[in-house]
């Protein structure tokens, strides 16, 4: 199975820019990290970088190519991983609404049978 994750939108860029964050983080950074966690890891931080640049600025260190760059497809293995990280990433209260707009978000995204 599959998850269709849709990065179109006005919501794209901060989508993207939290879902990394939350990756970056690792959630909560607590638990076992083993291989094959890093190989998802790797694998999704491989998906959102070939939808994204790097920019000048730094902060954050990508940006979305543009809002309009389309569907993003992850396992359904990876999605639960990058689930788990957005569900467990301690939001600073700023973020809040951008926060629960992620959660609802992955929550609605396609799944797909493979």
């Amino acid at each position: 199975m599959t998850r269709v994750l849709d990065l179109t939108g006005d919501k794209a860029a901060k989508r993207f820019d939290l879902l990394r964050t939350a990756l970056l983080s690792g959630g909560d950074g607590k638990g076992e990290r083993v291989r094959a966690t890093l190989r998802k890891e790797a694998r999704l931080l491989d998906a959102l970088d070939a939808v994204s640049h790097l920019t000048t600025d730094g902060d954050p260190d990508r940006r979305l190519l543009n809002a309009d760059v389309g569907t993003l497809t992850i396992s359904q293995e990876d999605f639960d991983l990058l689930q788990k990280y957005v569900d467990t990433t301690p939001w600073i209260p700023r973020v809040a609404r951008e926060a629960v707009d992620l959660q609802d978000w992955l929550s609605a995204s396609e799944k797909h049978d493979d």
